[in-house]
């Protein structure tokens, strides 16, 4: 089982369902480059884009001799699961969870997550960027207790050399927005998948009526499940969990 984050997350975002699935399956949560513990990029212009994330995810599995496997991807790790549904055929993957994300993408949500992650802001303490990302992340739609909430600025955070307080994530991982076009219409992929597939939709999703009624009838033809909140969600609301677990066992 891979639990794959999106763009800007880290490996510890859906831990209490990765905390779960462990008592059936062996859950593997990588940090993807640019995130986490992961290092940085180092070619700042291809490392961002899908097809380095799919050659570093590739050669996990051939390194860990995994022969088939169940993928759940939240944001760019749903999209990165429905390239590989498409093209990793020494390792296929036999169920796909996509959190909120579909074959393609909006051009005015890509130009404000370039602009965010380019240029993210600064703080004097870490007690003000988790207010920040309480406030930020609510508006979107997420809705956390307390301790969540320390939790997942805990992990998204990092102190910069002057001190300050900002995300954790590599300002280049921006230039997939920019440079990488094709990673946001992947209906080619979508269309060769076998996978039996599941599309987690926000009640305030960035994936269009209209795109969920190809999802419906083209490739995969997913079950579409919907969910509260927005684009970003952890995952650990245990009704949630439980369509999730019905699904990977079918």
């Amino acid at each position: 089982m891979i639990i794959w984050h999106g763009v800007t997350g880290t490996c510890r975002d859906h831990e209490e369902l990765a905390a779960r699935l462990s008592h059936s399956y062996y859950v593997i949560c990588p940090d993807s480059i640019g995130c986490g513990l992961s290092d940085w990029t180092r070619d700042k212009k291809n490392d961002p884009g899908l097809a380095a994330y799919a050659a570093i995810a590739r050669d996990l599995l051939r390194q860990l001799g995994i022969t088939s496997v169940r993928w759940i991807g939240a944001s760019k790790g749903g999209g990165l699961g429905i390239v590989l549904g498409d093209i990793m055929t020494e390792c296929p993957l036999s169920h796909l969870v996509l959190d909120d994300v579909g074959p393609g993408f909006p051009d005015w949500l890509r130009q404000a997550a370039m602009k965010n992650i380019a240029d993210p802001p600064t703080f004097d303490s870490f007690i003000e960027f988790e207010t920040y990302l309480k406030n930020t992340l609510s508006r979107g739609g997420l809705l956390l207790d307390d301790k969540r909430w320390r939790r997942l600025a805990e992990n998204w955070c990092r102190q910069t050399d002057d001190g300050h307080f900002t995300y954790q994530n590599d300002p280049a991982l921006a230039n997939q927005f920019s440079l990488h076009g094709q990673d946001f219409n992947i209906w080619h992929h979508y269309d060769q998948i076998t996978a039996k597939t599941l599309l987690l939709r926000g009640k305030k999703s960035i994936v269009p009526d209209h795109e969920v009624d190809m999802m419906r009838i083209r490739g995969p033809k997913c079950t579409v499940q919907p969910r509260p909140g927005g684009h970003i969600n952890l995952l650990h609301e245990k009704s949630l969990q439980d369509v999730i677990i019905r699904f990977l066992a079918r």
